[in-house]
């Protein structure tokens, strides 16, 4: 890539995910003793409940049609505490007339979990903080389009106590339909103690991103499969192919951006586990493949991390024969090698080679280039802390770790998908606590919260998963650059 494409693809991403802040100083309605202290920031940056008030009101976002790009509204309680606050948007009002209905400015209240353990360093900087913004609680509950019910942890009202800031998080979703131009509209945070207000401004780009992601991917839901359809729904909204998808499920999900299904005939080869079952039938795995709808890619995710047991190898070819002949592809985590290169009939023995991103640093470039020049695919994927400079996800670390990764890293390095071991693997009762993972990995495996502690069906989204979605936002543009 030139640096010249380099420098446009930046701007144009950086562009698109900007939240311009205004300096203003118009506020209304704040009586004597205890008021809110509205302010605005974008949505890369994390809002501490220490932090101290900026002269910020006028939110700016530019998107394309079928975009969704967030910005932050923080609540400081001045002088004593803020009591039964709440977030209201009007609608945006555009070139001609034209209108974003204030539904499609969806609004979260952001919750703050306390991390004791931090990340190792060995990959890059830990933020050495004990409170992070993370989950994100919906003022409407997205299955019943109506406000939560029986919530823990409601989104509104809400309150603050004297000296702290409570961020907000609002997706300005744009419709397919919008007319590009320059939309206008405002917020208010309205509390028993007065009002804080803003503007709002959205530039719509005269051009639509696809319904399907320009990169693939897959992530893996663990612990929620009793609510799959709700959780396949919200991954799908974030720009992300869930896995599993439950059979009869497809039609409605394929037009929501579903483009892949996983067959999920698993061979127990894992790392440090290096046996491996034989392929089912070809028989079995053509009734898989006849289930499915046209028009999805199919695959099989066979095997994980077996780069360390080349005994393993003839049967990884074995697999690929049979669903090769049933009509599915290979994946497996695991650096390209010569002994799969083939699967014995000519095609290769890995359609989906997945790597963790310090092993592109020394993946071989002849075999990269037979991998690439034979149809197959390179993906990327993330567990724990791994190389030095690479990026991590987990939560005390830098939000750009989740967007780099399935935005401008798997671009550059010619990579079509990114996979996430889990999206829900909650090692506690109770994750809205507890997000700590084995000794020091906090957030590892958990990109949602189960929904019934804040009154929604299914499952609540993260900061972090919305980072993941403008990377993959960043993706489709680089993508509509080389496509022109």
């Amino acid at each position: 890539m030139s640096r010249t494409f380099r420098l446009v693809a930046l701007a144009l991403a950086l562009l698109c995910g900007a939240a311009w802040m205004q300096p203003s100083a118009a506020r209304s309605d704040t009586p004597t003793g205890g008021h809110p202290v509205g302010w605005v920031l974008g949505g890369m940056s994390r809002v501490l409940p220490t932090a101290r008030p900026r002269d910020h009101t006028a939110a700016r976002v530019n998107a394309a049609r079928g975009e969704t790009e967030p910005f932050q509204v923080a609540v400081t309680a001045v002088g004593g505490a803020v009591t039964g606050a709440t977030l209201s948007l009007s609608a945006l009002t555009g070139p001609g007339g034209a209108t974003i209905p204030a539904s499609d400015l969806v609004r979260y209240r952001e919750h703050f979990i306390h991390i004791t353990k931090h990340s190792p360093d060995n990959s890059g900087p830990v933020l050495e903080r004990h409170w992070f913004p993370d989950a994100l609680i919906p003022f409407i509950d997205p299955v019943t389009g109506r406000p939560p019910v029986h919530a823990r942890y409601p989104a509104s009202p809400f309150d603050v106590p004297a000296g702290h800031t409570q961020p907000l998080w609002v997706d300005v979703a744009v419709p397919r339909s919008a007319v590009p131009g320059v939309y206008h509209g405002h917020w208010t945070v309205s509390s028993d103690q007065g009002n804080a207000t803003g503007t709002v401004t959205v530039g719509v780009w005269d051009f639509t991103l696809p319904r399907r992601p320009a990169e693939d991917s897959e992530f893996l839901v663990e612990r929620s499969q009793n609510q799959t359809r709700a959780v396949d729904s919200l991954l799908l909204r974030y720009g992300i192919q869930p896995d599993p998808v439950r059979p009869g499920w497809e039609t409605g999900l394929q037009q929501a951006g579903l483009e892949s299904i996983n067959l999920g005939f698993w061979s127990g080869a894992v790392y440090g586990h290096c046996k491996m079952s034989k392929p089912p039938s070809e028989t079995v795995l053509r009734e898989a493949v006849a289930q499915q709808l046209p028009g999805l890619r199919i695959y099989n995710y066979t095997a994980d991390e077996i780069s360390e047991c080349p005994n393993l190898y003839p049967r990884v070819r074995a697999w690929a024969r049979r669903l090769h002949a049933a009509g599915a592809e290979q994946l497996v985590t695991m650096v390209p090698v010569k002994q799969v290169m083939d699967d014995g009939a000519g095609k290769l023995g890995v359609d989906i080679f997945t790597l963790l991103p310090e092993q592109f640093q020394t993946l071989d470039p002849q075999l990269r280039k037979e991998v690439l020049d034979r149809g197959g695919e390179l993906w990327s994927y993330q567990a724990l802390v791994q190389g030095k400079n690479t990026p991590s996800w987990e939560i005390d670390f830098p939000g750009a770790n989740y967007r780099i990764l399935p935005g401008f890293l798997n671009a550059r390095m010619g990579v079509r998908g990114v996979l996430y071991w889990a999206v829900d693997y909650w090692p506690h009762d109770d994750p809205w606590h507890n997000l700590q993972y084995r000794c020091c990995f906090p957030g590892e495996g958990s990109l949602v919260y189960p929904g019934k502690q804040a009154g929604v069906i299914g499952v609540v989204p993260s900061i972090r998963l919305a980072w993941i979605r403008a990377g993959i936002n960043d993706y489709a543009y680089v993508q509509k650059l080389r496509d022109l």
